[in-house]
């Protein structure tokens, strides 16, 4: 179980720094706006502190359920599980997104 604990928590950073790296694309273009009107405000105040807010507040709730993921293993899971699949909605939205982009334009 401590494996696949790990093994989310990579997975999601992943999934976390392509959701930062497609936003980014879509705002700078003016393609689309932010959706979580927390990271909004930080993404209107300057790109820069957009990065720093979404990978310091990403990379805190990343830690607390990594240090928890001894004591309270099955809940760590399944809240990473759920975390996970709510991270790959978003990069399908963003795949989705970019092939429209992309088959529109030809």
């Amino acid at each position: 179980m401590l494996r696949k604990i790990v093994r989310l928590v990579y997975f999601l950073a992943v999934l976390i720094v392509v959701d930062l790296t497609a936003t980014l694309f879509w705002v700078k273009n003016d393609l689309a706006t932010e959706a979580n009107p927390i990271m909004d405000f930080f993404l209107q105040h300057s790109p820069i502190l957009f990065v720093l807010a979404k990978l310091g507040l990403s990379g805190v709730g990343l830690y607390i359920l990594y240090s928890f993921r001894q004591r309270f293993k099955r809940r760590v899971f399944y809240i990473l599980l759920i975390l996970n699949l709510i991270y790959l909605i978003v990069f399908g939205y963003h795949l989705w997104a970019a092939l429209f982009l992309l088959f529109s334009t030809i």
